[in-house]
């Protein structure tokens, strides 16, 4: 344990911290840090919320400035994320994704971490203009609209609304949405082979912020996304990405002859 810190027996959640001697201010953010530190690692698991900050002031001895130091430090480095109106909580995964085409599920166990999916809602509609030019079909036609919510050992990471072609798929709508392409490939022999995708960074609606667990207006990577199964377009979908949990990994190779 750094020099300075002492912990005591536990008087209550998630422990009592104390700070043996009078030091200097910057010393004082760096151990009260150290101390959030050794909480993070040793007693709170991902999702878990910190002590408020006026336990801490009455824990620590310090000033509630050098514990908001102390915690803004964290929250910068991502071992701490503020959720508005709620409180400080340790963050959960972290996601460095590679540009590929697979299933979110997929990706997610190859990362060791716990996939799951909630259905919000699921329901067959006319496809409009846009809709239907993505995925060659007539406007007005039958498609079919599922809105999911994915997690990574139970922190939301992607908010996702998709459109599938009511021909291609009939009965999906009965049929488990939680892993589409599985779906896809083992009830209708559509395997998927390609796809085109745009990202742009844009904030949280409140409705999108309300799903993610984010404050309104935080930062999202939304992708959307073409996919075809050989020349076929069978889904148009747009993922919001919790920008604190997920990056996207390019490698880059020079196109044609090197310009001076």
């Amino acid at each position: 344990m750094d020099a300075g810190l002492r912990t005591d027996e536990p008087d209550g959640y998630p422990g009592s911290y104390r700070i043996d001697r009078p030091i200097g201010a910057a010393t004082k953010r760096s151990q009260v840090r150290a101390i959030l530190e050794q909480m993070i690692d040793g007693e709170l698991h991902p999702g878990d919320a910190i002590p408020s900050e006026r336990v801490l002031v009455d824990r620590l001895g310090v000033s509630r400035v050098t514990i908001r130091q102390a915690i803004a430090d964290l929250v910068d480095n991502g071992a701490l994320e503020r959720v508005h109106g709620k409180g400080t909580y340790v963050t959960g995964p972290q996601i460095d994704s590679r540009l590929h085409l697979t299933s979110f599920s997929r990706e997610m166990r190859d990362r060791g971490l716990i996939p799951a999916t909630v259905v919000l809602s699921a329901s067959e509609q006319q496809a409009d203009d846009d809709t239907a030019y993505a995925l060659r079909i007539r406007p007005g036609r039958p498609i079919i609209r599922v809105e999911r919510l994915r997690t990574a050992d139970g922190t939301p990471m992607a908010y996702e609304i998709g459109y599938y072609p009511s021909a291609l798929f009939p009965g999906l709508l009965e049929r488990e949405l939680g892993a589409l392409y599985d779906v896809f490939a083992s009830e209708y022999g559509v395997v998927v082979t390609s796809a085109e995708q745009t990202v742009r960074a844009e904030s949280a609606d409140a409705h999108q912020a309300r799903i993610l667990g984010v404050a309104k207006r935080a930062p999202l990577l939304v992708q959307e996304r073409v996919t075809y199964a050989g020349e076929r377009a069978v889904e148009l979908a747009s993922s919001a990405y919790r920008a604190d949990r997920y990056r996207i990994h390019m490698a880059i190779t020079p196109r044609g002859a090197r310009e001076n």
